[in-house]
C-alpha cells in the first residue's frame, strides 16, 4: 500500500488526489440526488478539452501507431487510470482520506454522510476520466465533439451502462388538453442538451454505492469495476467514432447547396427517420449533418419553429412537383438517412420505393442496404454508390 511519503513523491498519485478534491469542490447536495452533476461535468469538460487539445499530440504520444492502434492503447491507458482512481477513492473512504480533505477546508454538503459523500466523489472522478477518454477517441478519429454535445456523450455512456437512451414522452403525448409537437428544433436541442445526462448521473452514483458497501474490501472491487467499465465504455465510443467518421465523410458527398426546396428535402428526411417510430439518436445526428450542409439562406427557408408535418400524403404530393434538378440529391439524402441506423428497416424500404415511383426513378434497396453495411463496419459509403455520381 502506498505510504504518505511515497504518495508525496508520486506525481500521478498527487494528481489523482487533487482531482478527487476538485470533485468535492464541484459537488453540491442539490446536484447529487437528481444526477445533474454529470450533465454539468460533461458540458464543462468537453469545452475545456477541445479548447486546449491539439490532434498532433497523438503523433508524440503514440508514434508509429495507426488510428485503431492508438485508440486501443488509449482505452487501456485510461482504464488503468480509472482503476487507480477507484482504489484511491476507496482508500480515502476507508482510511480517512476524506477527513483529511475536509480538514483542508472542503466541507461536505450539509446532511450528506461522509461515507456517501466519498462515493459521490469517486463517481465524479471516474466520470471525468471516462469523459476524457470519449474526447480522446473523438480526437484520435478526427471527429471532435461540439462544445455543447452533452447529449451525444451522455448517449454513449447510456449505451455502455445499459440505460434506455430514448426519452419517454408518453405522459405528454397522452395529455388530454394539449398536443405535443416533436419539432426538429426540439429534437436537436434534445440531442445537444441531453436529458439522458441526468439519468446517467444517477446511474453512476448507484454503481458507486454498490461497489463501496464494504470498507477496505471496496478498494479492489472499485479498482476492478472501474477498469472493466472504462474498457467497455472505450470500445463503445471507439465503435461509435468509426461510425461517426464514416457518417460525416459520406454526407460530405451530398451536394445540398443547390437544392431549390430545402424544406421539402429536410421534411422528407424527417418522415423517413420517423417512419418506424420516434427518430433515434443516429437519425437526429444525420439530420443535424444535413442541416450543416445547407447554406444560411437555405436554412432560413426551413421553418424549424413549427411542427414538421407527419402527413406523408401531403409530402408525396409536393414531391411530385419537385424540380428534376434536385431529384438525385434528394434521393441520395434519403438513401444515406435510411442507412444511418445500420440496418434498412421494412418501413424505410416502402418509403424509398414510393419515392422512386413518384419520381419515376428506380430505387435499388439492395444498394441502400449495402450502404447500411458500410456504416455498420465504420467505413465510408463510396461516392460512386450515390445516384448521379
Amino acid at each position: 500500500m502506498t505510504t504518505e511519503r511515497e504518495a508525496a513523491a508520486d506525481p500521478e498519485y498527487a494528481q489523482d488526489v487533487a482531482k478527487v478534491r476538485e470533485a468535492a469542490r464541484q459537488l453540491g447536495v442539490d446536484n447529487i440526488e437528481d444526477g445533474s452533476w454529470f450533465r454539468r461535468l460533461v458540458a464543462g469538460h468537453i469545452k475545456t478539452y477541445f479548447a486546449k487539445f491539439r490532434p498532433e499530440v497523438w503523433d508524440r504520444v503514440y508514434p508509429g501507431l495507426d488510428t485503431e492502434q492508438r485508440a486501443d492503447a488509449q482505452i487501456k491507458k485510461v482504464a488503468r487510470k480509472a482503476a487507480a482512481a477507484g482504489a484511491v477513492a476507496g482508500l480515502g473512504a476507508s482510511s480517512g482520506e476524506l477527513l483529511a480533505m475536509l480538514s483542508e477546508g472542503i466541507a461536505a454538503p450539509v446532511g450528506v454522510p461522509a461515507a456517501i459523500f466519498s462515493m459521490v466523489v469517486e463517481a465524479w472522478y471516474t466520470a471525468v476520466a471516462q469523459v476524457d477518454l470519449a474526447c480522446d477517441l473523438a480526437s484520435i478519429y478526427s471527429v471532435p465533439f461540439d462544445s455543447d454535445d452533452v447529449g451525444e456523450v451522455a448517449t454513449l455512456f447510456g449505451l455502455a451502462l445499459g440505460v434506455d437512451i430514448k426519452k419517454k414522452k408518453d405522459e405528454e403525448r397522452n395529455a388530454p388538453d394539449e398536443r405535443v409537437h416533436d419539432t426538429l428544433t426540439e429534437k436537436m436541442i434534445e440531442l445537444k442538451e441531453g436529458e439522458i445526462a441526468s439519468r446517467i448521473g444517477r446511474k453512476l452514483l448507484e454503481e458507486a454505492v454498490m461497489r463501496n458497501l464494504v470498507p477496505f474490501v471496496s478498494i479492489p472491487i472499485s479498482a476492478r469495476w472501474n477498469y472493466v467499465a472504462t474498457k467497455k465504455l472505450g470500445f463503445t465510443v471507439k465503435k461509435y467514432m468509426r461510425y461517426r467518421r464514416a457518417l460525416e465523410a459520406s454526407f460530405d458527398n451530398l451536394c445540398l447547396t443547390d437544392v431549390a426546396l430545402p424544406a421539402l428535402l429536410l421534411e422528407g428526411a424527417w418522415l423517413l427517420a420517423t417512419v418506424d417510430g420516434d427518430a433515434g439518436h443516429e437519425e437526429i445526428l444525420a439530420l443535424a449533418l444535413v442541416m450543416d450542409k445547407l447554406t444560411h439562406a437555405q436554412r432560413a427557408q426551413v421553418e424549424l419553429k413549427t411542427s414538421l408535418e407527419e402527413d406523408e400524403e401531403k409530402w408525396f404530393e409536393e414531391l411530385a412537383h419537385a424540380p428534376a434538378s434536385m431529384h438525385d440529391t434528394l434521393l441520395n439524402t434519403l438513401f444515406l438517412m435510411a442507412a444511418t441506423d445500420r440496418e434498412l428497416q421494412p418501413g424505410e424500404r416502402r418509403f424509398l420505393r414510393r419515392c422512386g415511383k413518384v419520381l419515376n426513378r428506380e430505387v435499388d434497396c439492395a444498394l441502400v442496404a449495402q450502404m447500411a453495411h458500410y456504416f455498420a463496419s465504420g467505413e465510408n459509403v463510396p461516392a460512386g454508390m450515390l445516384s448521379g455520381r
